[in-house]
């Protein structure tokens, strides 16, 4: 499943954590429809959310 970090949560503190990441259940145009820690779905826009980075190299 993709997932997406939130890089700024734009007065959603209570259900986003800058840094954490979240599972995407739908991609659209401009949002993403992600599921939060509680389980609960909500739509984010992309410029709020950015795609995880997976990268397995070591530094």
């Amino acid at each position: 499943m993709q997932k997406v970090i939130c890089i700024n949560n734009e007065g959603l503190e209570l259900e986003f954590k800058v840094g954490e990441k979240y599972d995407v259940d739908r991609e659209l145009e401009t949002t993403y429809i992600v599921t939060n820690e509680l389980g609960k779905k909500h739509t984010v826009f992309k410029t709020q959310f950015g795609p995880v980075e997976e990268s397995g190299a070591a530094i």
